[in-house]
């Protein structure tokens, strides 16, 4: 090793440190950071409002668009799962550098449907952030039993 090897690793090392912080380096307020804080945490923030007439969910998406979001049902489970795709190209046709990523993650959320939930009722809206995911409820006729 010569004596310009440490100023050259110290150079390399910076240049990797700038690279790094252009692809991961925003505001903590920016719409990125919100996405990234969205796909960190392992649950979907969910509330459930349960009536006499009516079963509400409530899942928050911040920074999540309607395009990303797949809503099913089956076996009376309700299936909620966002999706992001992202793809990145860098050119540089100064120092010859070409750079290509792509990527995928997803979240998921499953919750029971009750079951006096009327299937062909059932209705989702998305606005600013919220999905609310509606539906009636079959009135439940009660009745005595008699034992034997």
């Amino acid at each position: 090793m010569t004596e310009h090897d440490p100023d050259f690793l110290k150079l390399a090392r910076n240049w990797v440190k700038k690279m790094d912080d252009l692809f991961q380096g925003y505001p903590d307020d920016s719409l990125l950071a919100s996405i990234d804080q969205f796909f960190q945490n392992r649950q979907i923030p969910t509330y459930v409002k349960n009536t006499s007439d009516e079963w509400i969910a409530t899942f928050q998406l911040p920074g999540v668009t309607k395009d990303r979001i797949h809503l099913s049902i089956a076996d009376n489970r309700l299936i909620v799962r966002v999706t992001e795709k992202q793809q990145q190209e860098i050119k540089d046709d100064q120092r010859d550098f070409y750079q290509f990523r792509q990527f995928q993650r997803a979240r998921e959320s499953i919750l029971s449907l009750p079951g006096s939930v009327i299937p062909s009722t059932i209705t989702a809206s998305f606005d600013h952030g919220l999905l609310k995911v509606k539906a009636k409820k079959q009135a439940i006729k009660k009745r005595d039993l008699s034992i034997d």
